[in-house]
């Protein structure tokens, strides 16, 4: 493939200095009825700030694109580099990239450019590149004109061209499959040598080419027999492809609030999270998520209580959580940053922090001596 030797080289130096010890952070995965997108990027400005202050190395931001269903009723963000770019001068440390970066649905060229300044922009290297295909939907890939039959082929050419824009000084052409260009050129290219890469894929090919680069592997919500299969494969390839501790480069986001009690945080939780799976009902991605998980209930019907029972949603007080999650840790085998899902309308704004607060105060600690270490 185009420009990866070079990119791969750099990018497993980079990562082996990162140690093996548990990191934490946040996946921004917002979904908040409507307000005003302004006020909405305000609430998540403030989950940002807090989790920077937290000592929270990594923060991911969805790219959510428009659909019919939430028209007039729930914000979206379609460019998560502009929050980026403002967080970036509101926080001192977090990390932060986008899960994902939809790369099938833009030209490449504009990608590349468009990752590479919101690199410089932020600096230090705190950026990274996130990338996938995205939401299971053709509705994206039909507005734009294109198929969604051959997302991932487009998707694997779109990151070579990425990478040969990042490494290319002159002027050069593209006559792919997909794309087309003349005389491109790619300025700026990235301040970070290398970029750090991370992706969220199901598919085989996607997780090779992963492992192999030493990209971060990003996964959500998955039960621990799923998500073990996944990290399995994912170290396979890693370790014949000569990657060190590569464990570490697994991420594993959940759904995790906590209050006082059980009682009170499913109370806190019920009214915006029905709320929530009335739209992901419509959308298709209960239906999705029953099936690819294997959860034992209807999607037509499945409750949020439900999905507390079989353990997709953890709240509820520290002590019970931070052994719950140390149970999936255990079962799934192992990762190496654990990201806490926000940019939710959740009860209120100060339960939300406080939740988060709660976590790195009285969870984190407890879990922050499992290694990302393990033989197979």
């Amino acid at each position: 493939m185009v420009a990866e030797s070079e990119h791969c080289i750099l990018h497993a130096r980079h990562q082996s200095n990162v140690g093996a010890s548990m990191e934490f952070g946040i996946w921004s995965n917002g979904f908040r009825p409507h307000t005003t997108p302004a006020e909405t990027f305000d609430e998540d400005l403030q989950e940002i700030i807090l989790a920077d202050e937290l000592g929270m190395r990594d923060c991911y931001i969805s790219e959510h694109h428009g659909e019919p269903v939430y028209i007039n009723k729930v914000d979206t963000l379609p460019v998560p580099e502009l929050l980026m770019c403002k967080a970036a001068g509101l926080t001192k440390q977090i990390r932060m990239g986008a899960a994902v970066t939809v790369i099938h649905l833009w030209h490449p060229v504009d990608v590349a450019i468009r990752a590479a300044t919101t690199d410089h922009v932020i600096g230090n290297n705190r950026f990274f590149f996130g990338f996938g295909s995205g939401f299971h939907s053709p509705l994206f890939s039909e507005e734009r004109g294109l198929t969604y039959e051959d997302r991932h082929e487009r998707l694997v050419e779109s990151l070579d061209l990425i990478l040969k824009c990042w490494n290319t000084e002159q002027p050069f052409d593209w006559n792919g499959k997909h794309w087309k260009g003349k005389g491109i050129v790619a300025t700026p290219r990235p301040l970070s040598k290398p970029m750090p890469m991370a992706t969220a894929s199901e598919t085989e090919s996607m997780i090779q080419l992963a492992a192999e680069r030493g990209y971060t592997l990003i996964s959500a919500h998955e039960p621990p027999p799923i998500l073990k299969k996944k990290t399995d494969k994912y170290l396979r390839y890693a370790k014949a492809a000569g990657h060190r501790q590569p464990l570490k480069n697994i991420a594993n986001a959940r759904f995790v609030y906590l209050a006082d009690s059980r009682a009170q945080a499913i109370a806190d939780l019920r009214e915006a999270v029905s709320f929530e799976m009335e739209f992901q009902r419509k959308r298709g991605l209960l239906k999705y998520l029953m099936g690819a998980f294997g959860l034992p209930y209807n999607w037509e019907t499945v409750t949020f209580g439900d999905l507390v029972e079989c353990g997709f949603y953890l709240v509820g007080e520290p002590d019970v959580i931070g052994k719950r999650l140390e149970k999936i840790y255990t079962e799934s085998g192992g990762f190496g940053t654990l990201l806490l899902v926000t940019g939710k309308g959740w009860a209120t704004r100060d339960k939300r922090l406080r939740s988060l607060r709660m976590f790195m105060e009285e969870v984190a600690p407890k879990l922050r001596h499992l290694e990302a270490t393990r033989e197979t």
